[in-house]
């Protein structure tokens, strides 16, 4: 009588299909302890990895009738795009030279000694600025009188 299943009825000692942790690929595992008949933790027979049983509730999760949300399309900008986009906005601003002294304000344009030219996002509280320069942002003091 042929036998068209993989494993045999899930038992101490017995082999399970399982995702291993530490060689993140789906590997046979021997099962170690059980609960409710069900495989609870598993030994990885490649890497000898102790870790609990996930592929039976990653199996369910994908089965479930419950609708997904809907999938957010991520939109990444790099730092020196969106610079760019907001200095050509700001090439008519007079850049001013930064000190730690100056107050500035939103949209002002800085002239950094290290780090060039760049323009304010934000004004934070306790005397700092958020400033966009064009290898991304820091936060600088100001006001400090």
């Amino acid at each position: 009588m042929p036998n068209d299943r993989l494993y045999d009825p899930p038992k101490v000692g017995g082999d399970v299909l399982d995702s291993c942790s530490r060689c993140k690929v789906d590997l046979a595992h021997v099962i170690v302890s059980m609960v409710s008949g069900r495989p609870a933790r598993v030994m990885c027979k490649t890497c000898k990895s102790l870790h609990n049983y996930r592929l039976g509730n990653r199996v369910a999760s994908r089965t479930s009738s419950r609708p997904s949300a809907p999938r957010v399309a991520r939109v990444t900008v790099r730092a020196a795009d969106y610079w760019d986009e907001k200095m050509a906005t700001k090439k008519n601003m007079p850049a001013v030279p930064y000190s730690p002294k100056a107050t500035f304000s939103l949209g002002q344009v800085i002239q950094h000694p290290n780090f060039g030219l760049g323009f304010v996002e934000e004004v934070k509280l306790a005397s700092k600025i958020v400033v966009m320069f064009r290898q991304g942002e820091k936060i600088l003091i100001h006001s400090m009188s």
